[in-house]
């Protein structure tokens, strides 16, 4: 039996929602809520394998966000969502693992349940596909982020010795330094960078060049372009 906590603003529909998992015959039903800021305290005291929670009332995306912060590693399924991808992808950002539409009839939700609790979600494939994009550009976002701050004007003139392929100690020669520096300044490039390879580091400039300067990217499936 799957010891389950669901969180729903209406005890109607709470109700309902017990009594339609409690015939199912594998789901146990510890504790229900009505949500708020004291949800995710209430979920520590029932123990529970898996939330449920109903998106329709106006703060379930801050609820969503309080239990994953307290609770990282219980698996969240919400339901009532709709079923674009739009919404799936939205519960996704908050920590929301599964996603039980409208419409789903009491097998699906219990399907969605023991793949969430096996760290398994439900989606279609073009949904597959935005979260793909959506890492993507988050791990775009914190490779650029160290690239913007500010470097010294010794360490953009290395950055743009290496750029040229230059070895250390050409470096050294063309700005006067001895080896040593130059290998302090390559140093402080790579902590700065977060890489950890002398080869990384101009891929690493590029990327945040591309970000700051092509701030309106051009997709060849679109005529208007749009700030990427």
């Amino acid at each position: 039996m799957t010891r389950t906590f669901i969180v729903a603003s209406m005890r109607l529909y709470r109700e309902a929602v017990t009594s339609l998992l409690a015939g199912t015959g594998c789901v146990d039903v510890v504790a229900t809520h009505s949500g708020g800021p004291l949800t995710a305290a209430a979920i520590a005291e029932s123990n529970p394998d898996v939330v449920l929670l109903d998106m329709s009332a106006s703060d379930s995306y801050d609820v969503a966000r309080a239990v994953t912060q307290l609770h990282p590693h219980l698996p969240l399924v919400a339901m009532g969502v709709g079923n674009s991808e739009a919404a799936w992808l939205q519960c996704a950002e908050v920590g929301i693992i599964g996603c039980v539409p409208h419409d789903a009839p009491a097998g699906e939700v219990v399907q969605v349940i023991e793949r969430a609790i096996r760290g398994e979600t439900l989606c279609s494939p073009r949904l597959a596909g935005e979260l793909v994009r959506k890492l993507a550009a988050l791990a775009r976002d914190r490779v650029a982020e160290p690239a913007r701050g500010q470097l010294t004007r010794r360490e953009r003139e290395v950055v743009a010795l290496i750029e040229e392929d230059c070895s250390n100690k050409e470096i050294a020669v063309r700005l006067g330094i001895e080896v040593a520096t130059v290998k302090n300044h390559v140093h402080n490039l790579l902590d700065k960078l977060g890489v950890s390879r002398r080869a990384e580091i101009s891929r690493v400039l590029q990327v945040s060049r591309t970000v700051r300067v092509g701030s309106v990217t051009q997709h060849p499936d679109r005529r208007t372009s749009r700030a990427s």
